[in-house]
This record gives structure tokens, C-alpha cells and sequence, in this order.
């Protein structure tokens, strides 16, 4: 199977479209880190008020799941309107739902419900921010340096994954909720005015076909086609199986750091491995910043992979010295989101340079919607697997105790690195598969 012909349009190599490209990714991050902190904080509050596991879990897949849910429906919007004003209704939606609930708050009418409702709908509406936001990259950065640009993409990301927990802490420490409530709406204002000055602009040349405003074609027919496309194009609905296949074994990898390091250790040396991994995605990003391209996309997305494959496969060996445990894990954690970080960026560069401009938004709505679904499952599926299979079987007695047991050790933790030596092996597995599919 070869791989699709690279038919995207190529932005303008100009002083705008740089200048637009970063103002956008400011105004996006500006306004993410007011959303991750109102959901930061917001859960915090939550367990607080009602003491619920459930109740907080309840809180972060209402963060998810709408996102996920209306993302064919939101990508059928943007083939069809401006897409720089999409992003700008998505932040004057989102804003809005975090100024009802400032509201709620100051009256005190603020409830788990209330919490619920409106950030369901905040999600719809950062749904439009971050769709719009991936389908105008590849129209203003010429498609040689989209892997580059990713890197100051995700390089931003992860600098505001590892300001959130402090400064949500911070901010309820010293003034409350509201107080973070206020900065998340200080938040998207700015992101507005930051997009008013490029917006015009942006739509007269965002990349949509001309001829599909004066289509009459129902909201329906166009999330179809997302599907239909795929079908269609092999190669790209094998990266998608696979990518989803991947995100899956990455998720209950994600989910079980925790529980793996709390069952031998302290919340000090949890919070070490946390920021481990968080220097691993800076790394990774700033490592994309230097490629000025990559020839074969496909090979180095299965290379990088093979070798996520291979650690994940040698941390059920984690307990073998208990001295440096911890140390092999920040080792660890380090390594797979450093990785991990190319691989996102390389898989997203390949979707944006095979798919048409003009069809990206059906077409890309619905690669996130199938690739992002993989990891709610696993964040549903790891816990049982971890508590009900896979310790008990390395706890003294259990079904392997006596023959892997004797070699990575038995008690709390053996099974959930034993376990990701399993996801370690999956994801072997599929890079074997999928590389011969796609040659």
C-alpha cells in the first residue's frame, strides 16, 4: 500500500503568515491554560464539596467526551465557514460558559449540576478553538517546516501542562475559585484580541474550497463524507487503526503511573516522575524545532515507536533493583513523552500534507474523533485490568508468581509493570503490522 500524494495547499512562505501562526498558537495556549486550571481547580472543588471519586471523574469526561462527540460535526463547519472565525466563536462560547459559572459562584448557585452543564458545553466550544486551529497550521506553514512548527506547537503545550497545577493552586490559595474563574475570562478576552488583528486576513485565504458555500448539502451528508474519504484512502484509515491502537496501549500506560508509583513510594517522589515527564515533552519539542523536515514520515513514525515499544516491554524489569526504582521510572517517564511527542507531531504532519485543505475539517474532525475515543477506553479499562488481573496475579500466590514472579519480583506494582509490558508488546506488534501494510 503507498501512501497518498501530498495535494495540501502550501501557505505563503511570508512575513504574515509566520506572524499570524504564532499569534494564533499564543491566543490558543493563552486561553488553554484557562481552561486547563478552571478543570484543574473546578475538580478540586468538586471532591471537596461532595467527597466522590465518581463526582470528580464525572467532572474531567464532561471535559472530554462532548469534545470528542461534536468533532465531525465541527469539521463540517469548517470546510463550510471562515475558519478564523470559528476559532473566535469558540473562545466567545467558552468564555461565556466560564462567566456563567463565575456568576453561579459569586451567588452562591453554583453546583455540581450547574458545574456539569456548563462545562459540557465549554467543550463543544474549545472543540471549534483546537479543530480550527489544527486546520490553519498547514495553510500558513509551508509544509517542509510543519514538523518545526509542531515542535513550538507542542513546546508550548507542555509548558502550560506543567504551569497549570501551580498556578490553579496558587490562585484557590490565595483568592479562591473566582479568582481562577476571573483569569480563565481574562483568558479568552485576550485570545480575542490577539485573533481580531489577523482574522480578516486569515479567511480570505484559510484554505476552504470557494464552490462549497453555494452547495446545498445537508450538515449530515458532510460528516459522512469525513468517513466516506477515509474509507476510500487506505493508507490513511490504516494510520488511523494504528494510531488508535497506540493511543490506546499509551493510555492505560498514562492512567497507571500513578497507582505504579504510589504502590511503593510517596506523592513527593510522584510529583518527581511527574516533572520527569514534563521535561520529556519540552525535550521532544524543542527536538522538532531543529528538523527541517522529515523525508520518510512513515518509517520515522514506525522507528520512534518501535523504540517506545521497547522500553514499555523492559519496565516490568523496574523492581529487579528497588535502590534506583524511582530513578528508572523519571528515566522512563522522560523517555516516553520525549517520544512520544514526535510521534504526535510526525502522525498529525502526515494527516495535514495528505488530505486536501479544503477537506481537512470533515476529514481531520473525524481522524481525531476515532484516534482520541481510544483513550476514555483506556482510562475505563485500566484500573479493572490492573486491580482484578494483573495484581493479583504478581501478589504472593498469584498465577505467575512463580515463574515471572522470579524474575521482576512480586508484590503491589509487579502487575502494572508487567502490564505495560504487555501495552509494550502491543505496540510492537502494530508498528510490525502496519509498516508492512503501508509499503
Amino acid at each position: 500500500m503507498s501512501q497518498p500524494n501530498n495535494t495540501v495547499m502550501e501557505g505563503p512562505d511570508s512575513g504574515f503568515s509566520n506572524l499570524a501562526y504564532f499569534m494564533m498558537l499564543a491566543a490558543t495556549l493563552i486561553s488553554l491554560l484557562g481552561t486547563l486550571m478552571t478543570d484543574f481547580a473546578l475538580g478540586q472543588w468538586v471532591y471537596k464539596q461532595t467527597s466522590s471519586a465518581t463526582a470528580y471523574g464525572i467532572i474531567g469526561f464532561a471535559a472530554l467526551a462532548p469534545q470528542l462527540g461534536f468533532t465531525p460535526l465541527v469539521g463540517t463547519f469548517l470546510d463550510r465557514f471562515p475558519r478564523g472565525s470559528i476559532m473566535i466563536a469558540g473562545h466567545v462560547g467558552a468564555g461565556l460558559c466560564s462567566l456563567s459559572m463565575m456568576f453561579l459562584y459569586s451567588k452562591e448557585m453554583l453546583s455540581f449540576e450547574w458545574i456539569l452543564v456548563f462545562v459540557s458545553i465549554g467543550s463543544v466550544f474549545n472543540s471549534f478553538i483546537s479543530q480550527s486551529f489544527m486546520v490553519l497550521v498547514p495553510v500558513l506553514v509551508k509544509q517542509e517546516k510543519l514538523i518545526k512548527y509542531q515542535g513550538f506547537s507542542q513546546g508550548g503545550l507542555g509548558i502550560v501542562e506543567l504551569s497549570v497545577p501551580a498556578l490553579s493552586a496558587f490562585f484557590l490559595v490565595t483568592i479562591g475559585l473566582k479568582g481562577v474563574f476571573i483569569f480563565d475570562v481574562v483568558s479568552f478576552v485576550s485570545a480575542i484580541f490577539i485573533l481580531s488583528f489577523i482574522v480578516t486576513k486569515i479567511n480570505r485565504n484559510d484554505g476552504r474550497s470557494e464552490s462549497l458555500d453555494g452547495e446545498k448539502v445537508s450538515v449530515l451528508q458532510q460528516v459522512k463524507f469525513g468517513f466516506k474519504y477515509l474509507m476510500g484512502h487506505q493508507y490513511l484509515l490504516s494510520l488511523l487503526i494504528f494510531m488508535g491502537v497506540v493511543n490506546f496501549s499509551i493510555g492505560i500506560v498514562h492512567v497507571l503511573l500513578t497507582p505504579l508509583v504510589l504502590s511503593f513510594s510517596t506523592v513527593v517522589e510522584l510529583g518527581t516522575v511527574l516533572t520527569a515527564a514534563g521535561i520529556g515533552t519540552l525535550m521532544g519539542s524543542f527536538v522538532l524545532m531543529l528538523l527541517s523536515d522529515v523525508k520518510d514520515k512513515n518509517a520515522f513514525l514506525c522507528w520512534i515507536l518501535f523504540f517506545i515499544g521497547i522500553i514499555l516491554v523492559n519496565a516490568s524489569l523496574i523492581f529487579v533493583n528497588q535502590s534506583i526504582t524511582i530513578w528508572v521510572l523519571m528515566v522512563i517517564a522522560l523517555m516516553m513523552t520525549l517520544l512520544f511527542v514526535m510521534v504526535e507531531s510526525v502522525n498529525q504532519v502526515i494527516w495535514q500534507t495528505s488530505v486536501p485543505s479544503e477537506l481537512q475539517g470533515r476529514v481531520l474532525s473525524v481522524q481525531t474523533l476515532v484516534t482520541q475515543m481510544s483513550l476514555p477506553l483506556a482510562f475505563l479499562v485500566a484500573g479493572p485490568m490492573a486491580d482484578f488481573v494483573f495484581e493479583p496475579m504478581l501478589n504472593e500466590g498469584g498465577l505467575l508468581a512463580s515463574n515471572v514472579g522470579e524474575i521482576i519480583g512480586i508484590g503491589p506494582g509487579r502487575g502494572i509493570a508487567f502490564l505495560y509490558s504487555v501495552c509494550g508488546l502491543m505496540i510492537l506488534l502494530s508498528v510490525a503490522i502496519f509498516y508492512k501494510k503501508s509499503k
